[in-house]
């Protein structure tokens, strides 16, 4: 077993990657879209810069991750990711037009999407090797802390709006970007414990689980993409309902104090891969009632209680799909596997943004019902899954 110091230096190592990346992350989506208003960007071109990067990212993400596994070294694929992050961060406190902050911020969110699936892979990885598997760490407590920081993120960045104005935006970002690449770099004696092949994962491809693998993803896909009507247009449609801007940022901070908790507590006491289906199940599930509540245009409590459900439709989802990629995926495809989940993800998610529009300006609250279909099919998905798992 892990020494305890050991054990803790291990998961403080992965929680400052974690913590570092999206407390950038927690600055960037709220605050970039009124920094893009600010240097002159119209409502339909913000669209489009906030957009076109998911889309590119279905190619850049499982390219760069099949690169750090062919390399065999998360480390240094996430360190050249976070870098190259840093500087486009740099680049756009100066750029102005709209041609040149569509490449800058395209470039960055790829380089942004990579580094996501990465910190994943490392950190089951490192939880996986010899030495540390027989320890008390597991991935809910240690992503915790990116829920933790999402939330830092936004409180810094209201912050500096109220004291500098939004001009201070990129600055920001620039200076959380460059903490992000400090923590990959403390973290890099990890890196060896990484790459230790245990003998169960020295095998490679095998068809059967590669099919299964793509079930978890679908189901992942699925459940997650439904979000993304509420992530666009959620804010807006509490406002025009009469709720006050203090309601709709508690509303907010809700379900990222649900998700947290679940990452601190559940992960504890219900992760594991023999679970995984049935988190991922219970995340669909839960999604499902969420989107159906929605659709009913709820009042204050049964709002509050529908954005409370985030960490179960949103955290168990997650944390599902990763116990179950990383149970699935070969050795050598452990990254990639990650890049293709969140690629699905971000693509499908960035469909359902494009059709949000005409669907919430044709159906209002009752386009909810259609993304209550996406969670249902993705539940249904991962009934599949848990079918063929038992058989194989």
């Amino acid at each position: 077993m892990v020494p305890a110091q050991q054990a803790r230096d291990v998961g403080l190592r992965l929680a400052l990657v974690y913590g570092s990346s999206f407390f950038t992350l927690g600055m960037q989506l709220p605050f970039l879209p009124i920094w893009l208003g600010a240097r002159g960007i119209d409502d339909r071109h913000i669209a489009i810069v906030l957009a076109a990067p998911q889309f590119l990212r279905l190619l850049s993400t499982p390219l760069a991750a099949g690169w750090a596994d062919r390399r065999g070294d998360f480390i240094g694929a996430l360190t050249a990711s976070l870098i190259f992050m840093t500087s486009l961060f740099c680049v756009l406190t100066s750029v102005s037009g709209f041609a040149p902050i569509l490449l800058t911020v395209t470039l960055f969110s790829c380089a942004q999407g990579v580094a996501l699936p990465l910190a994943d892979a490392l950190t089951f990885a490192v939880l996986r090797a010899r030495s540390v598997a027989t320890s008390r760490l597991e991935y809910g407590a240690i992503r915790k802390w990116g829920s933790l920081a999402f939330i830092g993120g936004n409180v810094a960045a209201g912050l500096i709006l109220s004291r500098t104005g939004v001009a201070a935006i990129p600055y920001g970002l620039a200076a959380s970007a460059m903490l992000s690449v400090w923590a990959v770099l403390y973290a890099a004696p990890l890196g060896a414990l990484a790459h230790a092949a245990t003998p169960d994962q020295a095998t490679g491809p095998d068809d059967r689980r590669l099919g299964l693998l793509f079930l978890a993803i679908g189901a992942a896909t699925l459940i997650q993409a439904s979000h993304a009507l509420m992530n666009t247009f959620g804010s807006l449609h509490w406002a025009r309902e009469g709720h006050s801007e203090a309601f709709v940022g508690a509303a907010w901070a809700l379900g990222v104090v649900s998700e947290t908790a679940f990452f601190g507590l559940a992960g504890r006491w219900f992760g594991g891969p023999d679970r995984a289906v049935g988190l991922l199940a219970l995340g669909g599930l839960t999604a499902c009632l969420r989107w159906l509540a929605m659709a009913s245009d709820p009042g204050t409590m049964l709002l509050a209680v529908a954005q409370l459900s985030h960490g179960f439709s949103f955290a168990a989802t997650h944390m599902g799909s990763m116990y179950l990629i990383f149970e699935l995926a070969p050795h050598a495809m452990r990254a990639r596997a990650q890049g293709w989940l969140y690629s699905a993800i971000g693509g499908a998610s960035a469909t359902v943004v494009v059709l949000a529009g005409p669907l919430y300006a044709g159906l209002g609250e009752g386009a909810y019902f259609a993304m209550a279909g996406l969670a249902c099919a993705g539940v249904g998905l991962a009934a599949v899954l848990q079918l063929r798992r038992r058989r194989a």
